[in-house]
């Protein structure tokens, strides 16, 4: 059995002078190796009886990934493409989004989970609306796709917004997210009009929501579900760049709740089938962060954030994460490439 690893990270360093001796330097990154890799490399010594292919992004073709039995991608998808994180030269701007894209949608690509699913995580407004529509507790949202700025403000002003944000669908971490006062957009409306011309070249749909004051305060908790079981959760809290902290979810009330709605997202997700059988992801995250309507910090006013699938960032690269993610996951991706071939991929 071939397997591929599209991989690319570059900022979750996985720490294993072992691991670390026997990986060829060309999968390092800035001399570094990386939790992707270590996945890869992890297959590639504890299971001799797969033939582990390891694909750099500006290695990737349709004529490398057909060769394999099935490629997980673990750290080069299209939103890394977007931001550029890692810059790839043949995959740059519309074009580049659109010959990746067509990769990864071949059938004979063998990619999984399959672009059915990776653009149903990938479209922001999507799983909102349905998970809104399945009574998984959202933030109130307004998706725009075109940018007239009088209806905006008309907007936010019934639903009594004092404080805005703005972030594009198909975005990452902070990138392009920006915050709003009413007051202050409603005395210069050029303030939006200014973040969409900077924006739009970029991205097609943008979210607007409620400023949740919480989020700052609690953080996130992020929460990992491994072939569609709950695994581990931690708090990210982010106050700015010198600012930023990883924690274990010390509120067992909290933790529980989130597990409750993260189990009903899960749920909800659309159903991989292959030759007739579901298929789990073999991992999926959800982010959950508080409080909804900006009420008080209870665990009953958490909500879902984001979900991600299995390229997301584990956060185990931090001291006070001891799950043990790297040997899990090879695990994980072996079981599932077996499961994967004898059901017909």
């Amino acid at each position: 059995m071939k397997v591929g690893f599209i991989v690319g990270k570059d900022d979750e360093i996985y720490s294993d002078d072992n691991l670390y001796d026997i990986t060829p330097k060309k999968y390092l990154q800035y001399e570094e190796l990386n939790t992707d890799v270590a996945i890869a490399m992890t297959i590639k010594q504890s299971y001799p009886d797969i033939n582990v292919d390891i694909i750099l992004p500006k290695d990737i073709s349709l004529q490398r990934l057909k060769k394999n039995d099935v490629n997980f991608i673990l750290g080069y998808d299209c939103i890394n493409q977007i931001v550029g994180e890692p810059y790839v030269k043949k995959f740059t701007g519309k074009t580049g989004y659109n010959k990746l894209r067509s990769i990864y949608s071949n059938k004979s690509a063998k990619v999984f989970p399959p672009i059915e699913f990776l653009d149903f995580i990938w479209s922001k407004d999507k799983y909102l609306e349905k998970f809104y529509k399945k009574k998984i507790p959202i933030t109130p949202t307004i998706t725009v796709s075109t940018f007239n700025t009088s209806k905006i403000i008309s907007s936010v002003q019934k639903k009594n917004w004092q404080q805005f944000i703005i972030k594009p669908v198909g975005g990452t971490v902070a990138i392009g997210f920006e915050r709003f006062k009413l007051s202050e957009c409603l005395k210069n409306p050029l303030l939006i009009q200014e973040y969409f011309n900077n924006n739009k070249k970029d991205y097609s749909k943008f979210l607007i929501q409620e400023l949740i004051t919480g989020f700052r305060k609690h953080g996130e908790i992020k929460m990992f579900w491994i072939n569609g079981e709950y695994s581990y959760a931690v708090n990210t809290v982010d106050r700015g760049e010198d600012n930023y902290k990883v924690k274990i979810v010390k509120d067992k009330k909290i933790l529980e709740e989130c597990k409750k709605f993260g189990q009903n997202t899960i749920n909800a997700l659309p159903k991989i089938k292959v030759g007739g059988k579901v298929i789990k992801p073999a991992l999926v995250r959800t982010d959950f962060t508080c409080c909804l309507n900006n009420s008080m910090h209870l665990p009953q006013y958490y909500f879902l954030n984001e979900v991600e699938h299995q390229d997301a960032g584990s956060y185990v690269n931090n001291e006070n994460i001891k799950y043990p993610y790297v040997q899990v996951m090879a695990d994980t991706f072996v079981k599932k490439a077996h499961e994967l071939i004898n059901a017909g991929f």
